[in-house]
């Protein structure tokens, strides 16, 4: 490994502390390399970076979501390490990344690729696309009133629905938003996207499990209310009345170091369903989340 990344959460490290930890180790495991530090993501999407042999992201859940959105060229895979509170997605916590290290080093790993999602509103004069790893959102400010949706699949017409909004989910955003709104837990590795309604009128409107080929396009029927996009949960796009939002699979994939021991229904049940249960006040002997909380 000639080119090696560190993306730090500087909210989660702002004495500096755990870089320098992480650098020690990386230094101590693979010699005669280079070493660049971004924090919170900014610079990754400069093509001089693009020849990063792997990319070290130290934070939460959120963290991996802004690296694997930031990173100009999305086949550097991506070695998560958790210092936040959930890390459903990263591969090691911080204590365990010295043996995370030398398995690494030991190719006692392989990279999973997962889906990505991408966004654009065709009816802009300025047109953007919007990545996310986890989910697309559109939905209803916090004061506004609900809003009618019109929803079409690969150009037929689905139907329509009045609601707070509507969450477009890969498989990876199956265990986030989604789940909390009712959706189903995906496996990871399906090809597939979930559309979950979020507080609908009509009980009959449930979530839909599509194939990743579909295109799935959202149109505004409501005047006069405020109405955001928000991709991974991470940034808030104010939409237009009757604007028009198209969501398909993106070309680029997030790559995630995982380790040959790793167990995803183990992170699975401790992460989620145990910390659900530990939070109701049921008992899991492998639970300890919520305890501090």
């Amino acid at each position: 490994m000639k080119n090696i990344g560190i993306n730090i959460n500087t909210t989660k490290d702002k004495d500096g502390k755990i870089i320098k930890y992480v650098k020690d180790i990386v230094r101590k495991y693979v010699d005669d390399t280079n070493i660049y530090t971004f924090q919170d993501a900014i610079g990754l999407d400069n093509i001089k970076y693009n020849n990063l042999d792997i990319i070290i992201a130290l934070g939460g859940d959120g963290t991996i979501l802004r690296t694997s959105r930031n990173l100009n060229n999305s086949n550097i895979p991506i070695l998560g390490v958790n210092i936040g509170n959930l890390g459903f997605l990263s591969s090691v916590e911080l204590l365990e990344f010295e043996n995370a290290m030398k398995k690494y080093i030991e190719d006692d790993y392989f990279v999973e690729d997962r889906m990505m999602l991408k966004c654009t509103l065709p009816y802009r004069e300025r047109q953007e696309e919007y990545i996310a790893l986890n989910d697309i959102v559109v939905s209803k400010g916090t004061l506004a009133r609900v809003v009618k949706y019109e929803l079409h699949i690969d150009n037929k017409f689905y139907l329509d629905f009045t609601g707070d909004g509507l969450i477009i989910a890969t498989p990876t955003g199956s265990t986030a938003y989604s789940l909390s709104a009712g959706g189903p837990i995906i496996y990871p590795n399906l090809d597939v996207i979930a559309l979950t309604p979020i507080c609908p009128l009509s009980l009959s409107m449930r979530t839909i499990v599509l194939d990743s080929k579909s295109e799935i396009s959202i149109s505004i029927k409501s005047e006069h209310e405020s109405i955001f996009l928000t991709p991974d949960g991470q940034r808030a796009i104010k939409l237009n009345n009757y604007e028009k939002i198209l969501v398909s699979v993106s070309n680029r994939k997030c790559r995630l170091v995982k380790f040959n021991d790793y167990n995803y229904f183990s992170i699975l049940r401790k992460k989620i369903i145990s910390r659900t249960m530990d939070c109701e006040g049921e008992k899991d002997e492998d639970s300890t989340a919520c305890k501090n909380n």
